[in-house]
């Protein structure tokens, strides 16, 4: 009994150590994949330097906002002074309208005192009033009143004078103060269009980079599709007898659901941007594992700049060849030639490539894989259980 305990032991020591083993050789060999992906991955020079490109002319184009965004705050805070000034400029012309009349008023009775000095005779008059006292008290309150008029007549005379120089000096500041504001605030707008002037000029040239970006990539994606074609083609003639599946059980479906998750977009015609989307897309959270829906080979297992991390199985079953595709990966662990069983993780679901959000993006072709407008793709959710 002792020894068939030992014997047990020994034997799960064995197993145990032979998993954990196996599994750390998966993930490191998993992970050296990756990195030889990423130190392999070749950058078109074109594609290069016309992203390098693309990115100084977003950095001007970031600058001159900036700059807008800048000079906008001048010109608002130009036109609240400048609002001010109107304000104070209405203020002015109030103050400026009582002055007038007041020195019209002023204007109207120093000529009548000027008349009526004129008709007394003047400084004779003045001395009749004193001669013709009564008495000395008499005289002294004659010359009296005569001094406070002579006073009044000259606070009178100053301070027409003064407010005829007041009227003038306001007049003057307003209209400096106001032709200083208008032209700071022209010399504002003008610059503001120039600037909107530039940042249109460097937005037309972000988009012919752009456009140039796209026909280089055009012509990878082109060169990338011709690629795995040709390297299906090339499995499945090299291995066509050992990934035939002759015959299914009751008890097993051709093609599983590939991972855990709930349909974020479906096969066919997007409601937007009138395009066909080739397969669907199950969302989850980034590293649900992702298994090979069939027994089958990988013909292509690499980073694809719009699909990301990318697996890519034939299928042979009853004869007939299928294809699936499983794209966006955030890693995958499976590669080139490699033979996969049904259930089988081949990687994690990601974000990779022109992406948005963690998802899986699965295919499945009736045939070979086809580039756009991908004839031959079926809608997975028809095939899978």
């Amino acid at each position: 009994m002792k020894r068939n305990y030992l014997h047990v032991t020994m034997t799960l020591g064995m197993v145990l150590s032979l998993t954990l083993g196996f599994n750390a050789y998966n993930v490191q060999a998993a992970s050296d994949r990756q990195t030889d992906i990423k130190q392999n991955l070749s950058n078109n020079p074109q594609l290069t330097n016309n992203n390098k490109q693309q990115d100084v002319v977003v950095k001007r184009i970031k600058a001159t906002e900036k700059q807008i965004e800048t000079l906008q705050k001048n010109v608002m805070d130009k036109q609240s002074k400048l609002d001010e000034s109107q304000e104070k400029s209405r203020w002015l012309n109030k103050e400026i309208n009582r002055l007038t009349r007041q020195i019209n008023a002023r204007e109207k009775l120093l000529k009548k005192r000027l008349r009526s000095i004129y008709i007394n005779g003047g400084v004779i008059s003045y001395l009749d009033v004193l001669l013709g006292a009564e008495s000395f008290g008499n005289f002294l309150d004659r010359l009296f009143a005569l001094k406070v008029i002579y006073e009044n007549d000259q606070k009178l005379l100053t301070a027409q004078e003064n407010d005829k120089k007041h009227q003038v000096s306001k007049r003057i500041s307003l209209t400096k103060e106001q032709r200083k504001l208008q032209n700071g605030l022209a010399d504002l707008r003008k610059l503001e269009r120039d600037l909107l002037n530039e940042k249109a000029d460097q937005r037309s040239e972000l988009a012919l980079l752009r456009k140039e970006a796209s026909k280089i990539k055009e012509k990878e994606m082109n060169k990338e599709e011709t690629e795995i074609t040709k390297a299906q083609t090339r499995e499945v003639n090299k291995q066509s007898p050992s990934i035939e599946i002759k015959k299914l059980s009751m008890s097993r479906s051709a093609f599983i659901n590939p991972t855990k998750g709930y349909i974020s977009s479906g096969f066919g015609k997007r409601s937007f941007g009138n395009s066909f989307h080739p397969g669907i897309d199950i969302a989850n959270s980034e590293g649900t594992p992702v298994k090979a829906a069939a027994d089958g080979i990988v013909f292509r297992a690499y980073r694809s700049s719009s699909y990301g991390n990318t697996v890519m199985l034939s299928h042979k079953i009853n004869g007939r060849l299928y294809t699936t595709v499983y794209a966006h990966l955030n890693a995958y662990n499976v590669s080139t030639g490699e033979r996969v069983a049904q259930s089988q993780v081949i990687g994690g679901m990601g974000n990779t490539g022109e992406s948005f959000g963690s998802h899986l993006h699965f295919e499945l072709y009736i045939g070979p894989w086809t580039p756009p407008p991908h004839k031959g793709a079926v809608n997975p959710a028809n095939y899978i259980q």
